[in-house]
């Protein structure tokens, strides 16, 4: 704590007028308001996911991992055409792995994104059991914001994610896109192979950085 000082100066009309305004986060109700709760939770989880406290880094990844679809998502990535080509076996595999693969790779940028930053929550558009979440994040001292959408659906009576999209393109159809040219020219148990490879090296490389 600091000491509190023992006057206060007033900020000029200058000062207030060049001084960006605060934007007032938005209060959502009903369905809307519900997935509003639902997203500030799981950003608050995410500034949580290198936590130095075991069990906060435990906690915090198992919330973000209830909240997300998956199956869904693998599904999607792939492609319908490839998803039904394969075995269960294989799907399987290919949803552990490219779930191990995403799952890292943004939990080892969490804490650069999340320093000094503010979420603002603008929209959320709910149609039937879909719903679409825009919110911008911006860095003290930025003036720029980026902008990220998220996508829900309701599966079993529960909100949850399968689609994340950043400057307008969803990250679905980008892996997807990648895939499909993959699968052209390779076979599905070299994309698995691949997969495991950069699984590995996503795990050598947090072990460096634990050092």
């Amino acid at each position: 704590m600091t000491a509190e000082p023992a006057t206060k100066t007033e900020p000029s009309k200058a000062d207030t007028a060049t001084a960006p305004a605060e934007k007032k986060q938005k209060v959502f109700t009903g369905t809307a308001g519900q997935l509003q709760t639902r997203m500030e939770e799981l950003f608050q989880a995410s500034r949580l996911v290198n936590s130095p406290t075991a069990s906060e880094k435990s906690e915090a990844r198992a919330k973000i991992d209830k909240a997300v679809d998956w199956e869904q998502i693998a599904q999607t990535c792939l492609g319908s055409s490839n998803w039904k080509k394969q075995s269960a076996s294989n799907r399987n595999a290919f949803r552990g792995l490219l779930k191990d693969v995403v799952e890292r790779t943004a939990f080892s940028r969490m804490d650069k994104f999340w320093k000094n930053a503010t979420s603002t929550i603008d929209k959320i558009d709910v149609t039937g059991n879909a719903a679409h979440i825009l919110a911008h994040f911006q860095s003290t001292g930025e003036k720029s914001k980026m902008k990220l959408e998220y996508y829900f659906h309701k599966k079993g009576g529960e909100w949850l994610m399968d689609d994340v999209a950043y400057n307008g393109l969803r990250y679905s159809i980008n892996i997807n896109e990648q895939l499909d040219s993959f699968l052209r020219e390779k076979s599905f148990a070299e994309l698995l192979k691949s997969l495991r490879k950069r699984r590995d090296e996503l795990v050598t490389d947090a072990k460096s950085d634990a050092r």
